[in-house]
């Protein structure tokens, strides 16, 4: 080191420089004491013997101080090259590694893998051309020095992926929200599940989902999960949770998920709790052709089966049932809660052709009667889907669902609004009506393509029917009813953060019940500029939208529905969705 060499040049300047002063000291007292000696006397001699032994001491006091001055100033320069070298490192963060494995990026799996068996990391914060960041490695485990297979450089991305997961913490949602009016009073929105959403929803929704990873080695990994979500008014100052304001929380997940628990299946993920298989959203119309809420569960989802994949659950979800015979007590309920449970089978991704995949899915609804309700009536239900997938079509995808149900599964694709294929009638768990073995029948389509290379429009299409259903709008059994519902949103895009465009919704639905016909029927065109991020409509948010909408009713035998006295509205607004 260049410090050392300059410590021993300047210790042989100081051992140089103390030699000269004691030799030229001896020499000018030597030259002194010869001439007077030769006549002086003995006593005389011993007196001046003694004088030069005493300047010799003095002498050697003197060396021993610059000695140790030269150890002090050494010292010195060793604690300046300390600090020095010390300098050069700032903001050291020490990081525990431990093995880890992520399903959820790839990227952050083979960061996981590469660091796994660093103990303690250290982060030097060292400038890099390209934004990277190095990890200086300390000692190994079990005594281990080969760190060749160890990557050492990674960009800031992959290290916040990395810190991420290593921490197991992640809080996203979506919500969305804003401002509209109308030319006739306060807006109101009209089948928003035939005709499209945009300009045709006023309210506001919210899911949050917080996870927390609890468990995290030898391949093992153990998730809390919690979900809330619900409406939240956007026309009231206040915001209260009540069922008045539309101001409404649910707790409709908490469950734990686990990977690495089935034997078998490394990668398969099995979850306890209050959970379902994933929902399948038709974005533009605001309904699922997959949804089955639950009060708890159990499900294993991955598995690799075959040319697919393979999930299974059985769930519960119970219902409330009116009683056939009012009860004796004038307080007591007239109604009873009858169990079910529900067995769900999905098999997906099984490759087709270039970039296409079919799924198939089929859940069987069980009521589960006690003996004190042999008097009541609760038929069971199935539903069974066929899902093709195309990817890459013509720039963007497009998903088609083919489905049939049975009793009260059935009579949810007959309603005009939303069609989820749920086993109860509501959100308060009903089940209502008299279902005698009916069946519907439907075909959806959605995604997005380009029309032209700034064009993009996205579709919704749901073409339906049934026989024998019960008709929830109506309230009447043995329905046979047809139906379309669709809405087209095509948009000129003028950049990444730009989009004008249109969207037009229309649909019709006949309903048939013991030789008498309802006819439900209205259209929609909505005019919009986007403030968002990316180009595509379905799969990119945030979205700041403006729009000015009109919505106009023709038929509503069976909704009875109008705008403020009119059978058709004006509106304007902006709205905003935001995934995080």
């Amino acid at each position: 080191m260049k410090y050392s060499s300059l410590n021993r040049e300047q210790n042989k300047g100081y051992q140089l420089n103390l030699k000269h002063k004691r030799i030229a000291l001896i020499t000018m007292l030597g030259l002194l004491y010869l001439p007077c000696s030769w006549g002086a006397t003995q006593q005389e001699l011993e007196a001046r013997i003694s004088l030069l032994e005493q300047k010799l001491l003095e002498l050697t006091q003197e060396s021993i101080d610059l000695k140790k001055q030269v150890i002090e100033s050494n010292k010195q320069l060793a604690q300046l090259n300390t600090n020095l070298q010390q300098q050069r490192i700032v903001n050291t963060q020490q990081v525990t590694a431990k093995t880890t494995q992520s399903t959820n990026k790839n990227q952050t799996k083979s960061t996981t893998q590469q660091v796994a068996k660093q103990t303690h990391p250290i982060l030097e914060t060292k400038a890099m051309d390209n934004n990277q960041i190095v990890l200086v490695n300390d000692p190994l485990e079990d005594g281990a020095t080969d760190t060749s297979g160890v990557k050492n450089v990674f960009t800031l991305t992959e290290l916040k992926d990395y810190i991420k997961d290593e921490i197991g913490f992640s809080f996203n949602g979506y919500f969305r929200g804003g401002w509209s009016t109308s030319a006739n009073g306060r807006p109101k929105n009209y089948a928003e599940g035939a005709l499209g959403r945009f300009g045709n929803e006023y309210g506001g929704w919210y899911d949050f989902i917080f996870k927390q990873k609890v468990y995290d080695n030898n391949g093992r990994r153990v998730d809390a999960i919690v979900m809330v979500d619900g409406n939240v008014a956007t026309d009231r100052a206040a915001g209260l949770f009540n069922t008045q304001d539309d101001n409404l929380m649910q707790f409709s997940d908490i469950y734990l998920s686990t990977i690495g628990f089935v034997p078998g299946f490394p990668e398969a993920k099995l979850w306890v709790g209050k959970h379902s298989l994933f929902y399948n959203e038709i974005q533009m119309l605001d309904w699922k052709t997959q949804k089955a809420p639950a009060g708890g569960g159990i499900g294993i989802e991955n598995l690799d089966i075959g040319v697919g994949k393979v999930d299974l659950a059985v769930v519960r979800a119970d219902v409330n049932v009116k009683l056939k015979k009012p009860p004796l007590a004038p307080d007591a309920k007239n109604e009873t809660e009858v169990d079910l449970n529900e067995f769900e089978v999905r098999y997906y991704d099984i490759p087709l052709w270039k970039d296409a995949t079919l799924g198939a899915n089929i859940r069987f609804s069980a009521p589960n009667k006690s003996k004190l309700q042999d008097d009541i009536t609760v038929k069971n239900a199935w539903l069974a889907s066929l899902i093709l997938t195309q990817n890459e079509f013509f720039g963007g995808f497009n998903q088609f669902t083919l489905q049939t149900a049975t009793n009260s599964v059935a009579a949810q694709f007959a309603n005009i609004n939303t069609n989820n294929p749920e086993f109860a009638s509501n959100s308060n768990n009903d089940y209502l009506g008299k279902h005698t073995g009916g069946k519907a029948y439907r075909l959806v389509s959605q995604g997005e393509a380009y029309l032209a290379d700034k064009v993009i429009m996205a579709h919704a299409l749901a073409l339906t029917t049934g026989q024998d259903v019960y008709s929830y709008d109506l309230k009447m059994a043995n329905a046979d009813f047809n139906s379309i519902k669709s809405a087209v949103r095509p948009a000129y895009i003028w950049d990444n953060y730009n989009q004008s465009g249109v969207e037009l919704g229309y649909f019709n639905q006949k309903n048939k019940v013991h030789g008498k016909s309802y006819q439900e029927e209205g259209y929609k065109a909505t005019l919009f500029h986007s403030f968002k991020v990316e180009e595509s409509i379905l799969s990119s948010r945030p979205d700041i939208r403006f729009y000015a909408s009109y919505i106009r009713s023709i038929h509503n035998d069976m909704s009875k529905f109008d705008f403020n006295g009119k059978n058709h509205q004006f509106s304007f607004g902006v709205q905003t969705e935001v995934w995080f």
